[in-house]
């Protein structure tokens, strides 16, 4: 809302009959050299927009109150009140925006979910194929590629119905490094044939954080995931958990090829990857994620010389 004051000596409005177009029936002249007209009453006044911002150039629209004032003279004046309808407009635009791309995002997410079927449906079939093929035959390597790559396509369509529905987050009380021990004895098999070792160190006065138990893990598990794919001849992975000021700091770093200083600042983009079979969205989703419960997740990494998440929580009081 904007407020201003006019009196005689303003130049408000210099042709009366342009002003007559544009207001009500009360007319009040407030100066008669050079001619000032003023109408009482809430009017709505349609402006050309001269911006060059736009390639459509829509008119801008004030609700426009005029009050006439009068001194011990018998000087008249106005006072102008208007409110500027052209971000209403705007907002009531991008509500209707928003509300397409959610409509739209649903009718994604359930074709995506539909083609989970046949996805499923091909990869029985093609193993059925396999394993009536001669141990020898080479179409056995072209099975086992379309294989591999219909998994990829099955993990990626599981990443878009992550990111496309409403998750309903089941919060608890939860001791990060617990849940990372647990954690470590699942990769455990994968650890050993790898030749990967994993050390946890873990403060014991640690704080726990008020979170969705099965969110959090899938983050710890996409950046371990990384970190393994990170160390293909092995190597060790460290993880530490303390406490912060009312928060907690997790650290995963490892002993991998590093991050190029050129993906730097795309690894947190969707769809960025530098993995043969990934899908680009693991450390996205993982950012949402950590994001939603009001923390924060960095990284330090210097190529060829391994790399650190680093994930900063909420703790409970």
């Amino acid at each position: 809302m904007g407020e201003g004051f006019r009196d005689g000596t303003n130049d408000f409005v210099k042709y009366a009959k342009a002003f007559e177009e544009m207001f009500t029936d009360n007319i009040h002249t407030i100066s008669e050299d050079p001619p000032i007209l003023v109408k009482e009453g809430k009017h709505v006044v349609y402006l050309e927009n001269e911006s060059d911002d736009h390639d459509e150039k829509e008119p801008l629209v004030f609700d426009v109150t005029t009050s006439l004032v009068e001194d011990s003279g018998g000087k008249l004046g106005a006072i102008i009140t208007y409110e500027d309808k052209n971000e209403l407009e705007k907002l009531r635009k991008n509500i209707s925006r928003l509300e397409n791309m959610t409509v739209m995002g649903e009718l994604a997410a359930s074709a995506v979910h539909e083609i989970k079927n046949p996805i499923f449906s091909i990869r029985g079939f093609l193993q059925l194929l396999e394993s009536s093929l001669m141990h020898d035959d080479k179409r056995r390597e072209y099975t086992k590629i379309m294989v591999n790559e219909l998994d990829r396509l099955a993990k990626l369509v599981d990443d878009f119905l992550a990111l496309t529905k409403e998750q309903r987050k089941k919060y608890d009380n939860i001791f990060i490094d617990k849940m990372l021990k647990e954690i470590i004895k699942l990769f455990k098999p994968r650890f050993d044939l790898k030749g990967i070792s994993c050390h946890i160190k873990a403060d014991e006065k640690t704080i726990p954080v008020y979170i969705d138990a099965d969110q959090l893990k899938q983050v710890f598990i996409n950046i371990i995931q990384n970190a393994i794919d990170a160390m293909p001849s092995g190597g060790n992975i460290y993880i530490n958990v303390y406490s912060g000021v009312n928060t907690v700091i997790t650290e995963i770093k490892d002993d991998g090829t590093g991050i190029k200083k050129e993906n730097m600042s795309e690894i947190f983009k969707p769809f960025f990857t530098t993995k043969e079979s990934g899908t680009g969205l693991g450390l996205y989703i993982s950012r949402r994620i950590i994001s939603s419960f009001g923390g924060t997740i960095k990284f330090e990494s210097e190529e060829g010389r391994g790399a650190t998440f680093i994930i900063e929580l909420p703790g409970v009081i």
